[in-house]
């Protein structure tokens, strides 16, 4: 195993978290490689030195920002599609990697997904985006991406903002909350065109979409989108043309599972879509946020074994 830890993650105590979960790591799977993560700009280096040596099984020992930026260095390096095993250490805040949590998938009070004897191949969502007339760029996704309200709170939840800072020291919950409502009071629909698996584009006035692989996210916030790790699909999840009140009582059903059947409202399965706004607006990917006017969100089926 090489391990690489965020010091940083859950608003600086991930390297506490670490400290305390380690020896017990060290019981359980025995002498293992751990580095922290120098810095973003400078992880793919660390990554290669790793595949260089013949390792293959990679554990991203942070948040959901850190299962990213490992996914998205180990699919950028490894053109040779050697089999990579993935793992994870959820130090983060909200650890939406590790949904539904189960008992057995702690220890130390922090979840994991370590054993090499229960694997799944998972698919991964391939996202192409550019903001105006600025060159595409690709990353990927294990979990999911958004565009709309979730995208703008997860940045104002990423923010310095003070009552989110302050809220985060008693309740990351209420901070989750704060951070969506207060994106939702200050948001306005986004005119866009979206096409499924290439059939002809249609208009909305954006109010969220949902591109999912793990349902779970932010919190207790969930689909109940029919998607797996493993079947070749899309989850979408679409809310448009909605009023402030309807935006908040989405949320609420967000938060009681029930979010399909509403009006304004549309759910599919999908292998690849297509969004284009008139604005460069707001994209979230596994917790990470850019600006984007075009994104394609396509699926690689099976791509990656990722421990449960």
């Amino acid at each position: 195993m090489r391990f690489y830890i965020n010091p940083h993650c859950d608003f600086g105590n991930g390297w506490k978290k670490w400290l305390r979960i380690e020896p017990a790591l060290r019981r359980r799977y025995g002498n293992f490689k751990a580095e922290k993560i120098q810095s973003p700009e400078n992880f793919e280096p660390q990554v290669q030195g790793a595949l260089n040596e013949g390792e293959n099984f990679f554990v991203a020992a942070g948040g959901d920002g850190t299962v990213h930026l490992l996914l998205n260095a180990l699919l950028n390096l490894n053109s040779s599609k050697q089999e990579i095993i993935f793992g994870a250490v959820g130090l983060g805040s909200s650890n939406d990697f590790h949904k539904p949590f189960s008992p057995e998938s702690y220890i130390e009070g922090i979840p994991v997904r370590l054993n090499p004897k229960n694997q799944v191949y998972c698919d991964v969502i391939s996202v192409e985006h550019k903001n105006g007339k600025d060159r595409p760029d690709k990353s990927y996704c294990l979990i999911n991406a958004s565009v709309g309200i979730t995208a703008e709170a997860n940045a104002l939840y990423n923010s310095r903002v003070p009552l989110i800072v302050r809220m985060k020291r008693f309740s990351n919950e209420g901070a989750i909350i704060t951070s969506a409502l207060m994106t939702i009071f200050r948001y306005k629909n986004i005119p866009c065109r979206l096409s499924l698996d290439n059939e002809s584009s249609q208009k909305f006035n954006l109010t969220n979409l949902g591109v999912v692989k793990n349902p779970h996210f932010a919190g207790n916030l969930c689909y109940d989108t029919d998607v797996s790790p493993d079947d070749g699909n899309l989850g979408v999840n679409l809310s448009f043309d909605m009023a402030k009140l309807e935006a908040v009582r989405a949320l609420v059903r967000l938060y009681k599972r029930k979010f399909n059947g509403y009006p304004k409202i549309y759910s599919w399965l999908a292998k690849e879509l297509f969004l284009e706004s008139e604005r460069p607006i707001a994209l979230e990917m596994d917790g990470e946020v850019v600006q984007a006017s075009q994104v394609r969100f396509k699926i690689l089926p099976r791509r990656l074994r990722c421990c449960r």
